[in-house]
């Protein structure tokens, strides 16, 4: 692949501006480490081809990873609310808990799209012992 796509702080800032109005570049790197490494340890793939195209699949993950960890760490998602009210304050929350983890944003969501396609998802993991 000749232009090699990355996972920068400029990028995830991009996609999701409001999300990240917050957070110093620090952080975002620190998240997108971390987030490389889930998909990583997740064994979704570095590049897959895709009709004769080569599609950054772990790159991909790692932005939505990424994002996932902002907003349930910091965003409105992770505290359920769905709904704020500034005048005469009022605030509307959805029941998250029987959620999975991943379910809690649109990010984690296209994360387990990934995960699910090209990842470790469901994979029965055995060996053998001789006797």
């Amino acid at each position: 692949m000749d232009n090699q796509v990355q996972t920068t702080v400029d990028v995830v800032k991009t996609i999701d501006p409001k999300l990240t109005s917050n957070l110093s570049d620090d952080t975002i790197q620190a998240l997108i480490s971390n987030a490389g490494l889930i998909a990583l340890g997740d064994h979704i793939p570095k590049i897959v081809e895709i009709d004769g195209e080569q599609v950054p699949i772990r790159d991909m993950a790692t932005r939505y990873m990424t994002l996932h960890l902002i907003a349930t760490s910091a965003g409105k998602a992770s505290q359920g609310i769905t709904e704020e009210k500034v005048d005469v304050l009022e605030k509307h929350y959805t029941d998250t808990s029987s959620l999975d983890w991943l379910d809690k944003s649109p990010w984690g969501q296209a994360y387990l799209r990934l995960f699910q396609e090209y990842g470790d998802y469901g994979v029965t993991k055995y060996g053998v012992v001789q006797h």
